[in-house]
């Protein structure tokens, strides 16, 4: 019996829901595996823009996977609360450290602390090879590595340039101290993996590579770029000659000639006045008075309000809701908290006895642009010229005539260009980029050879040398140019070197965030010695 043919709506096949969910990311899938999956996740910084929160969760999603999730995955695999819970704990420290950056002043730190400490270092260099041939070294058998080590001794770093986990460790269960709450202090576990996972990006990860000489060399050419014009070798085709007898040119070269002269006359009118526009508003800007900031309201927890609180404050200055730059009349804070690292008084009557920066240092307390101007005059050894130290007694006297309008232009810039979401977003960028090409942290690439580290360091100091040409070059580099670019590259080229750098410019921004965390009086912290006497400080300051 031959069956009846179908009818062409009841072969059909019921058509897909058109509604299709989203791709579940790798942020929900293991931070938040117990959201709906068109449910949002809750920002991590309330007050930033979505997409600098989205990539503070992918790092966090990043480095859980690559650290924790390989071990834990063998000791159970169907556990799910473990990776939100050392998520909501990362969340408390990035929420308390944001809370502290607000309220820190930074520009002391930028344009004061920064630049000192990496001037020390170019002067500690130079003065430990000027000692490699004298009985200092015992007669050249000592390395220039031991001689830089003991005139920047640090229990954090080795002679060799190897970071002591032990300090580092110490380092960051303090900040984790102050940072979590009590309950979550006690929570050993969780600590213990947060600071082991911190641990091993910074000592294992980050401060190998980025503190090898080629590393330096390489990442500071990027940033200036390349210099085409005198990297690319030179054509060796031979030009051929130009009549001398010169013909009156024809009527479309003159019309060409005079619509190319047009052009660039306005475009650089126009030019010129973008620049004066610009120039006229920073002014603007810059002069005027910043109002008060208005007490913090309380943003919405990206966890559940028993869990996590949601701001930390600061237990001695307001936190601002704003990345902008701080009024000029809230610089004078920087004698207290980011100018230099001292102890965290326990009562006013105690904070009313610390000396003063003013009193111990020769520099002005607000004077931004003048440790630049020594960094400068250090980097390419200005006061050992006439010239050239002629020209850094001019800029000195013209940072001193403008100093009250360059320390509200300085922390504006600051604040407007780096210290905003934009750039901040585009570093974390960077960094997931670099620590996790493929998701995974690659294997590290091979050393690039010798041959190849002379080649970047060739290409950066020609860089460098088209930066400044005509008679500025000639004026700041000198007579000798090649010998002034290797002097500005030659304290660089040392991977134990840079790695005592680090762990200086590490505390610095360390003790500007908790000020709390130095050890000794303000006048010990001033003179660089730092120590109570039993050497378990968590902070040293050789400036």
């Amino acid at each position: 019996m031959q069956r009846p043919t179908p009818s062409i709506a009841s072969s059909s096949r019921p058509k897909p829901s058109s509604s299709t969910h989203a791709p579940v990311t790798l942020t929900k899938r293991l931070l938040f595996p117990h959201l709906p999956p068109a449910a949002p996740i809750p920002h991590i910084l309330p007050d930033a823009p979505p997409a600098l929160n989205t990539e503070l969760y992918d790092l966090v999603a990043l480095a859980l996977r690559a650290y924790v999730t390989p071990w834990w995955s063998k000791i159970t695999r169907y556990d799910k609360s473990f990776l939100p819970e050392i998520t909501r704990v990362v969340t408390v420290v990035i929420r308390t450290l944001d809370a502290r950056a607000r309220a820190a002043d930074i520009s002391p730190l930028v344009f004061r602390d920064l630049p000192a400490a990496i001037a020390q270092h170019y002067a500690d260099y130079r003065s430990a090879a000027r000692k490699g041939g004298s009985s200092y070294a015992a007669g050249g058998a000592t390395a220039h590595a031991q001689l830089f080590h003991a005139l920047q001794q640090h229990i954090g770093v080795t002679p060799e340039g190897a970071l002591e986990e032990v300090y580092m460790r110490t380092a960051i269960d303090a900040v984790l101290k102050v940072c979590l709450p009590e309950e979550d202090w006690e929570a050993d576990p969780e600590r213990y993996i947060v600071r082991e996972i911190v641990v091993k990006i910074i000592c294992a990860d980050v401060v190998p590579r980025i503190t090898q000489p080629w590393f330096v060399y390489k990442t500071m050419l990027d940033l200036l770029g390349p210099a085409e014009d005198i990297l690319k070798p030179p054509d060796p085709r031979p030009r051929r000659a130009v009549p001398s007898s010169s013909a009156f040119p024809s009527w479309h070269t003159i019309v060409v000639f005079f619509l190319s002269t047009i052009q660039t006359i306005s475009s650089t009118a126009l030019a010129l006045i973008a620049m004066y526009k610009q120039a006229v508003h920073t002014i603007k800007t810059v002069n005027t008075p910043a109002p008060t900031p208005k007490p913090p309201s309380a943003p919405a927890p990206a966890f559940a309000a028993a869990d996590i609180p949601s701001e930390p404050t600061s237990p001695t200055s307001p936190v601002t809701n704003t990345m902008r730059p701080p009024s000029p009349l809230l610089l004078s804070r920087s004698q207290t908290s980011s100018a230099a690292p001292r102890s965290l008084p326990s009562s006013t009557a105690e904070s009313t006895q610390q000396p003063s920066i003013a009193a111990v240092s020769p520099l002005p307390p607000h004077d931004l642009a003048r440790p630049l101007l020594s960094l400068f005059s250090e980097l390419f050894t200005l006061r050992t010229r006439f010239a050239s130290n002629a020209l850094l007694v001019l800029l000195s006297m013209l940072t001193s005539v403008t100093s009250p309008f360059l320390n509200r232009l300085l922390p504006h810039l600051l604040y407007t260009r780096f210290l905003c979401a934009p750039f901040i977003t585009q570093v974390l960028i960077t960094s997931k980029r670099a620590l996790f090409p493929n998701g995974y942290p690659a294997p590290p690439p091979p050393d690039p050879s010798p041959e190849e580290e002379l080649a970047l360091r060739a290409a950066l100091a020609r860089r460098v040398a088209s930066i400044l040409p005509g008679p500025l070059g000639t004026l700041i580099l000198g007579p000798h140019p090649p010998r002034t670019l290797a002097a500005l590259l030659d304290p660089l080229g040392s991977q134990a070197c840079n790695a005592h750098l680090f762990i200086v410019i590490f505390d610095l921004i360390l003790l500007a965030l908790f000020p709390e965390l130095a050890v000794g009086s303000g006048e010990e912290v001033a003179t660089g010695d730092g120590t109570d006497g039993c050497g378990d400080e968590v902070g040293y300051m050789p400036y």
